[in-house]
């Protein structure tokens, strides 16, 4: 698999899909909402959202699945921070009749004071953190005590055997995980190990193993 794609492809792809640009990042967005939605449902659920939670997340891409969080309890307020302008204008232009905040962010800071949040939320946005140890000590910083933070993301076995995973992803185990928060607040609350069948970005039918990983701030 790891043939079919020249490096020029790969790295194509891999730009597309760390920060969705124009008409191509627009349709990409629409196939990782199809593609990400199993994953995103088992992470949303894992957050235990309750009445007037405010709730983060970081990497919404198009954020179809606003409606998802924000059904789960009453009076919740979402924020939601991307990298990419394309990706935020689409969240701001399907959603318009919320009152979603979304904003651009560089991916490394969190443009919100301490303690703000009560649950945080990404899906599959952490193999493409620049500082992964320096955003989670912001996603500490901006959570409350005992906040929970839900991180889903494939199984790096999985990752390793897609063709169009190249140099601009950073794939993680569990492990890696335990060793990214021990400068944090965080610890981890629960691990959910997940399998489903999907079409990946390239339009591959291919069953994917994929972890959640649920952080509680102490």
């Amino acid at each position: 698999m790891k043939n079919k794609f020249t490096t020029t492809q790969i790295l194509g792809i891999e730009k597309q899909l760390s920060c969705p640009e124009g008409v191509k990042g627009v349709e990409l967005g629409h196939k990782m909402h199809a593609s990400n939605i199993g994953m995103t449902m088992a992470a949303i659920n894992a957050l235990q959202i309750e009445d007037e939670n405010i709730v983060l997340e970081l990497g919404h891409g198009n954020c179809h699945h606003l409606k998802e969080i924000t059904g789960k309890a009453t009076r919740i307020k979402y924020y939601g921070l991307e990298i990419s302008e394309t990706m935020q204008q689409e969240a701001i232009a399907f959603n318009m009749n919320s009152n979603a905040s979304f904003e651009l962010y560089d991916g490394i800071n969190i443009p919100h004071e301490d303690y703000f949040f009560d649950r945080i939320i990404t899906v599959n946005t952490i193999y493409f953190w620049a500082n992964p140890k320096g955003l989670l000590q912001e996603i500490s910083r901006v959570l409350k005590p005992n906040g929970l933070v839900s991180i889903a993301f494939a199984d790096k076995e999985f990752m390793k055997e897609l063709p169009f995973v190249g140099e601009r992803f950073t794939l993680y185990d569990l492990e890696a995980i335990k060793e990214l928060i021990t400068s944090t607040n965080l610890e981890i609350d629960r691990v959910q190990n997940k399998e489903e069948e999907v079409t990946n970005k390239v339009g591959e039918l291919v069953h994917r193993a994929f972890k959640v990983v649920v952080l509680k701030k102490s």
